[in-house]
């Protein structure tokens, strides 16, 4: 019963994945103006500078030790990239805004849209609220993040490529994307770290989401993440693309 749970939850956001999506399929259709990309940058950074603080709040929560481990070592990789060579995953992102012209100093403080805010909100609570149980933030917080589906294009090219081959980004610049977003087709359309995140999820999830309604509760939880998360997709291209801008490409 709880497997057919879990595998529910994984079709609700194959049902609502980031392609399909506007913004995201702008994006990767390699139709993406400056304006477009640092906002991106802009909106996109709050949610992302919260991740691990929601990992962690969820682990604080979780009793079996091999589960809560692998959360803190998914927060780890995210704050020293140690795992993967590489550094802070927060850093590789404001390096992406770097390319697309974001001073990464400004991050901290530029104005959110209302459908950023609602999403940050949303996911701290899930993941942080001692009054919510620690499986509604599993399912709509961690497994909506680490269980999306291959972000690629028709093509099955994916997002590093598109940055790399179609915006001309310098490797530093699209570093990012080769532990997020996910692989093209040439690696099943996950990259390694999010394979290895996922797993432990479901399990957790199997485990401690068993009684209906905590199995309610998340699945609202879930459902109302998905449709904050496209609200926000929705504003970004809303609020910064016009189509008769020139399509960006790295000048260096």
């Amino acid at each position: 019963m709880s497997g057919e749970f879990v595998a529910d939850l994984e079709g609700m956001i194959r049902a609502r994945a980031k392609t399909t999506s506007p913004l995201y399929q702008t994006i990767l259709a390699g139709k993406a103006t400056q304006r477009l990309l640092r906002t991106f940058v802009e909106q996109r950074w709050p949610i992302k500078s919260w991740w691990t603080r929601n990992l962690t709040g969820v682990a604080s929560r979780v009793e079996d030790i091999a589960l809560r481990r692998s959360l803190i070592e998914n927060a780890y990789e995210e704050e020293f990239g140690a795992l993967s060579h590489s550094k802070r995953h927060v850093e590789t992102f404001e390096d992406f805004g770097r390319s697309v012209g974001v001073d990464p100093r400004t991050l901290a403080t530029a104005a959110q849209f209302p459908e950023t805010v609602a999403v940050v909100e949303h996911n701290k609570s899930a993941c942080n609220d001692s009054h919510v149980h620690f499986t509604a933030g599993t399912a709509s917080v961690l497994l909506l993040m680490e269980g999306q589906p291959p972000i690629a294009d028709e093509q099955g090219r994916s997002m590093m490529a598109v940055m790399r081959d179609t915006y001309e980004l310098p490797e530093w610049g699209y570093e990012f994307f080769k532990h997020h977003a996910s692989t093209g087709a040439e690696g099943d359309g996950v990259s390694e770290l999010e394979d290895e995140h996922t797993e432990p999820l479901r399990e957790l999830l199997t485990r401690y989401c068993d009684t209906p309604q905590l199995q309610d509760q998340a699945r609202a939880s879930l459902q109302t993440a998905i449709e904050l998360r496209h609200a926000h997709f929705d504003a970004i291209l809303r609020e910064a693309y016009d189509p008769a801008e020139p399509v960006f490409h790295y000048a260096g």
